[in-house]
């Protein structure tokens, strides 16, 4: 993997591990930023989506989803971490061969996102920076149906973490299930 993507990763994997330590056990009943499920809901889902890719990457093919839990999203992004350090060029999605770099985006705009999704405190505007870089290799020829909500339209001049969250459809000024900023 090359030093600026293993950075990218890296950087989007401590956010979603210290943004989920942050909420807390008590946070987890909490309605989250996507609709219809909650904290422990969207960390279960970035878990799993997490193992799944760290699978991929140690295996060449993408397996079936497992048991979604939110406890282990440390060593979910750990060994997504490890497996992409020592990954090869493509893995097998639904009979394409992919390059494995996609599939590292993925695992950090999912990381990154979903903590964000959950509560986590404002995505860090350098990780915003370079998610927003690569976004084009995720939702590039159609691939967003299915995987993303619509993007959400924002005025010009917005900071990248708006920006990226917009274009994942999220609204950067919901505060669904985030504390008042004197309790954080």
């Amino acid at each position: 993997m090359a030093p600026a993507a293993e950075a990218v990763l890296a950087g989007a994997l401590d956010y979603a591990v210290t943004s989920a330590a942050q909420i807390g056990t008590a946070g987890l009943g909490r309605r989250s930023a996507c609709p219809g499920w909650t904290v422990a809901d969207v960390l279960g889902h970035a878990t799993q989506s997490l193992r799944c890719l760290a699978t991929a990457l140690d295996s060449g093919a993408v397996p079936e989803p497992g048991p979604a839990g939110c406890r282990d999203l440390g060593r979910a992004a750990s060994a997504l971490l490890a497996a992409a350090r020592t990954t090869r060029a493509r893995i097998a999605v639904d009979g394409l061969r992919l390059p494995c770099h996609r599939l590292i985006v993925v695992g950090a705009i999912e990381a990154a996102v979903h903590a964000w999704d959950a509560g986590g405190p404002p995505l860090p505007e350098d990780l915003a920076v370079a998610l927003l870089a690569e976004l084009p290799l995720v939702l590039g020829r159609g691939v967003r149906h299915g995987l993303f909500a619509d993007p959400i339209p924002l005025p010009p001049g917005r900071p990248a973490a708006q920006r990226l969250l917009a274009a994942l459809g999220r609204n950067p000024a919901d505060s669904f299930s985030r504390p008042p900023e004197s309790n954080r």
